[in-house]
């Protein structure tokens, strides 16, 4: 009967299963964690150590998270995890932004009124209650993610104490002079009745009627005479009611021009654009002159016809399209207004908030400005006027929100002065670091082409602006700010709807007639307060880190930049890091309506929250990233692979501990190297937030000496004696390998490392408080060494695959390899044993042949059959009989 040696092997032994089962064990681990307040203890044990601060920018409390979302506070979560187990004391606070014009809209849709119909402290009441509501859902989402931060300690923007710090803020700044009250053009959304900042402007196509208009001169001069005609182009008709004036370019060449009767003014070089566009079938050129030579004409104004209007000179005008003669409506754009002041320019304004005409547009009064277009065109028309109508497509601004086309629209508004304080923070960027290296140069150019900001917005769920009115005139005062700050800090906002102007003063002022702004803050004026109004566990601004989406260049970058450097002369960053948006499978972008959105809830729902993880850790993230079915699944194998070879290292110590570790010599001191080096590496790319290049290096490591130690280690940790010393070598060289993939993958799979640490070292209470490894000096000359090995490797290879394809062998154990070699390193190793074949010998040439061998049924290693021990061979004969 034959003999079974099996029980007389070292076979491996785990309760690290190979199914990974993570859905079931990260709600047991959370709550374990959460339990043994591991967060907590983290921060203990770095407390008055070095700090590094993440400083969380609040996303907007309003719905489920997506999967941008899932990718932003994962990164964040695997740079806190990585510094708290270098050292560093590093408390995360997460943030939510609660005001705004989406929550105040839920609530006027969930009531069925509109916002000049609802009670302003009713509709804030329930907007209050709404935004806790969907911070709480959300909350609740982020705990799946496996966040270090237990998430007890958050900040959110209508806290009363958060509200009380962004008035002091706002109490520096007009204090400082960098706030004021002006009548200038700005971004108006007539589906929000809003005025925007610009970065919640998005560009999108737009379909734009494009009109030639001719104006009739009614003032003449030396070149142009009375009832001629200056043409002009725009792609705004309705702004025609506010026409009241047409720029120049003083140097431009123009002409008069005559056809189909008419004579008409046009820039020179536009000319045969212009006669294609009216269809002219032939024109004569009368007369070429500059610029300067319009100025001083008068014209009929192209609606209110009883006005007449001047030519004056733009700075802004240029011959790339149009007539060179450009429609001056100065309240409807910036260059129309700058232009406006300096020539004392008529300024109508014939729009309201909603984006209806009023009275001055006459009989077009409650019009839709957009609906006007075309009643507007039909008039021309009907005049001889309309020299040609075409439709265009172009990029428009659209409210970030509603998806609709924003005008340019000038009312009074509050703003921030950028101008006075621009150097100062282009001065505080120059000292900042960024990954990647050209955002602080993005982020700089938005600074250096920034306009002053608009902070002021007409509606009802937000931060009041503070400023009161003496008739006409803002009060600027620093008691009667501080008086309305205390009042926040105990009541929070609602107190400015709640009280008449008298009771929010100080008494001194009252009784003088002075009445309250009923405008609100800008919400990312709310956000970017945020380094000023929120301390995490006590820590202050500047943080060392800001990592947001890199839309966030001009949202909450730019403002928070601005706000510290008004509020406290610095930037509120130490480093600067984006990521770029998530996109489908195919590089596109995910909308419900194509149904290729992508949840992360699903995600973690199915496969867990470490696979979600290791999808954003292995994303090149600082450019736009994708996620598919497809590309989870790659990472499920990239994490498999992890998982397997983990299993096979834990399996190998099940009679191992670090007392029994061993000085590896020979090959087992090249991998000890070799581990050394990579630990350098993986270091070295977390230092640098390159993940995705961590997780090659740790999967490539992982794949080399698998192929490269563990094939051939396996023979001396299943036969060899338990405790021989090859079979410890390679035991120390594993445990230590172990100990490094545990930590090194700790930040991004927080679930698989706590379980297999667990097994590893069970005494301890969690590898997530564990100190991350100390690097150790590498000995390059030990590659040098083997260098002539890994030639040999390849050669043998090649030889083996050779004879398995021809059927020489069937397997490269069975092998007799004579190798030629004059090195004495090659012949003083053991290539039998690291090469897997049955013998080597040295000869002249290389070459691969068989020879009569057996097969030990202990080992299954082919040995020659003279050296058979009663069935066994030498080793497997010692180990059994000793």
């Amino acid at each position: 009967m034959k003999k079974d040696y099996k029980d007389t092997l070292n076979m491996p032994q785990t309760n690290f299963s190979m199914k990974a089962g993570l859905v079931e064990k990260e709600t047991k681990y959370r709550q374990e964690w959460l339990d043994n307040e591991i967060y907590k203890k983290a921060l203990e044990k770095n407390k008055g150590k070095e700090k590094f601060i993440v400083h969380d920018g609040p996303p907007y409390a309003n719905g489920d998270l997506h999967i941008g979302h899932a990718l932003n506070k994962i990164l964040k979560d695997i740079i806190v995890r990585y510094k708290t187990m270098n050292g560093f004391y590093s408390p995360f606070t997460p943030g939510w932004d609660t005001h705004g014009l989406p929550i105040e809209n839920k609530m006027l849709e969930t009531m069925n009124k509109k916002a000049e119909d609802f009670d302003p402290l009713i509709l804030r009441k329930e907007a209050e209650k709404y935004a806790l509501s969907q911070v709480a859902r959300q909350q609740e989402q982020f705990k799946t993610l496996n966040l270090l931060s237990d998430l007890e300690e958050k900040y959110v923007t209508l806290d009363k104490n958060f509200e009380a710090n962004q008035l002091r803020l706002f109490k520096k700044m007009a204090l400082d002079g960098l706030i004021y009250k002006g009548l200038k053009p700005v971004y108006w959304s007539p589906s929000s009745h809003s005025a925007l900042a610009e970065a919640e402007v998005e560009y999108a196509d737009h379909r734009s009627p494009a009109i030639f208009v001719a104006l009739d001169v009614i003032k003449e001069n030396k070149k142009v005479k009375k009832g001629e005609k200056l043409v002009i182009w725009t792609t705004t008709p309705w702004t025609l009611i506010a026409n009241s004036g047409i720029a120049v370019g003083l140097s431009f060449d123009y002409s008069t021009v005559k056809a189909n009767g008419e004579v008409y003014v046009i820039a020179t070089q536009l000319i045969d654009k212009v006669a294609e566009f009216a269809k002219w079938d032939e024109f004569e050129v009368l007369d070429t002159f500059r610029g300067k030579e319009l100025l001083g004409l008068e014209y009929q104004r192209p609606v209110k016809k009883e006005l007449s209007a001047p030519v004056i000179e733009g700075h802004h005008v240029t011959l790339e399209a149009g007539t060179g003669l450009v429609h001056i409506a100065p309240l409807f754009g910036e260059d129309d207004f700058i232009i406006g002041k300096k020539f004392k320019l008529d300024m109508i304004m014939h729009v309201e908030g909603d984006g209806a005409f009023n009275s001055e547009a006459g009989e077009l009064e409650g019009m839709f400005y957009e609906d006007a277009n075309k009643n507007i065109g039909m008039a021309l028309d009907a005049e001889g006027r309309l020299l040609s109508l075409k439709f265009m497509k172009h990029s428009y601004p659209h409210d970030w929100r509603t998806h609709k086309p924003v005008i340019y629209r000038g009312v009074p508004q509050w703003f921030v002065s950028i101008s006075k304080i621009k150097p100062q923070i282009l001065g505080e960027l120059s000292k900042i670091k960024s990954y990647p290296e050209w955002g602080i140069s993005r982020l700089s150019q938005m600074i250096q082409n920034r306009d002053d900001w608009t902070i002021s917005r007409q509606r009802t769920w937000g931060v009041p602006i503070p400023v009161f009115y003496n008739g006409e005139k803002p009060v600027i005062d620093a008691e009667i700010f501080d008086f309305v700050i205390e009042m926040v800090e105990k009541n929070g906002t609602n107190v400015w709807w709640e009280k008449e102007a008298d009771e929010l003063l100080p008494e001194k002022f009252r009784g003088l007639g002075y009445t309250k702004e009923m405008d609100i803050m800008d919400v990312w004026f709310d956000s970017g307060s945020s380094s000023i109004a929120v301390k995490p566990q006590g820590e202050e601004a500047p943080f060392d880190l800001y990592l947001e989406g890199s839309d966030q260049y001009r949202g909450w970058f730019n403002s928070s930049l601005i706000n510290s450097v008004a509020y406290r002369g610095i930037s509120p960053f130490k480093q600067l890091l984006s990521h770029g948006f998530v996109l489908d499978g195919k590089g596109n972008k995910m909308s419900k309506s194509k149904g290729n959105v992508v949840s992360p809830q699903e995600i973690v729902g199915k496969n867990g929250a470490d696979i979600l993880r290791l999808w954003a850790a292995n994303s090149e993230f600082t450019s736009d990233v994708t996620i598919s079915a497809d590309i989870i699944k790659q990472n499920i194998d990239i994490y498999r692979n992890f998982r397997t070879k983990m299993r096979f290292m834990h399996g190998n110590l099940f009679d191992f501990d670090e007392s029994m570790s061993i000085e590896p010599t020979g090959f087992h001191a090249y991998i000890a190297e070799l581990h050394k080096k990579v630990k350098v590496q993986i270091k070295e790319t977390y230092d640098g937030f390159e993940f995705n290049k961590m997780i090659k290096i740790v999967n490539n490591f992982i794949i080399k000496i698998s192929s490269l130690y563990f094939e051939f280690a396996k023979d001396s940790l299943y036969a060899d004696r338990k405790n021989s010393r090859e079979r410890r070598m390679i035991q120390t060289n594993i445990y230590n390998i172990l100990n490094t993939l545990v930590i090194a993958l700790a930040p991004i799979l927080p679930t698989t490392t706590e379980e297999i640490h667990k097994l590893l070292f069970p005494k301890e209470e969690s590898v997530h408080l564990r100190d991350f490894f100390k690097l150790e000096k590498v000995d390059e000359k030990v590659f040098a060494k083997w260098d002539e090995y890994f030639k040999l490797v390849d050669d043998v290879n090649k030889k083996l695959e050779e004879s398995v394809k021809s059927g020489l062998i069937k397997r490269r154990n069975e092998a007799k390899v004579t190798i030629s070699t004059e090195s004495n390193f090659l012949k003083s190793i053991d290539l039998q044993k690291l090469l897997i074949v049955g013998e080597v010998v040295f000869g002249d040439e290389l070459k691969v042949e068989t020879f009569e061998t057996i097969k030990c049924p202990r080992c299954w290693n082919h040995i020659s059959i003279n050296d058979i021990k009663e069935e066994l061979c030498p080793r497997c004969f010692d180990v059994i009989n000793n």
